[in-house]
C-alpha cells in the first residue's frame, strides 16, 4: 500500500490502523488553513489560493479514506454521505470507520487487508489429518 493509493484511490479496503495513521496527518494539515483563513486574512490572493489548495487536498484525500474504510467494513460509498451530516456524521465517522473491525475475508471491494480468511498454506500449517497419519519410508 502507497501514500498515493491511499490518499487518492477509491479502491479497494483499508484497515483501521491504516485509516488513522493516514487520517490524523490529513486533519493536521487541514489546522493552520482554518487557524490562518480569516477575515481580517481575506485580501491576501496568496494565502486564499494556498488555503483552497490545501482544502482541496484534504476533502478528497478524507474522502478517499473514508470510502476505503467503507468498504472495509463492505459498505457502498454512497455512505459517505452520512459523514456529511451535523452531529451524526462525526459519530459515524469514529465508530463505523475508526473503531468498528472490518468484514472477515474477502467482500465485493477487494481482500481482507489483514489476511484473514485464507485458506492456510505452507508446511507449517499441514492440516489436522495430515499430522494425525504416521508414515514410515522404506
Amino acid at each position: 500500500m502507497g501514500q498515493k493509493w491511499a490518499l487518492f484511490s477509491f479502491q479497494g479496503r483499508m484497515r483501521r490502523r491504516d485509516y488513522w495513521l493516514y487520517s490524523i496527518p490529513v486533519l493536521l494539515v487541514s489546522l493552520p488553513v482554518f487557524l490562518y483563513t480569516t477575515p481580517e486574512n481575506a485580501d491576501n490572493p496568496l494565502l486564499n489560493i494556498l488555503s483552497i489548495i490545501v482544502l482541496v487536498f484534504v476533502f478528497w484525500a478524507s474522502a478517499a479514506l473514508n470510502v476505503k474504510r467503507l468498504h472495509d467494513r463492505n459498505k457502498s460509498a454512497w455512505w459517505i454521505i452520512l459523514t456529511f451530516l451535523p452531529l451524526i456524521g462525526p459519530i459515524f465517522v469514529i465508530v463505523e470507520l475508526g473503531i468498528l473491525d472490518g468484514t472477515i475475508g474477502d467482500n465485493q471491494f477487494g481482500a481482507d487487508p489483514k489476511g484473514r480468511g485464507a485458506p492456510p498454506s505452507g508446511p507449517d500449517n499441514e492440516s489436522k489429518d495430515d499430522k494425525d497419519t504416521m508414515t514410515i519410508d522404506m
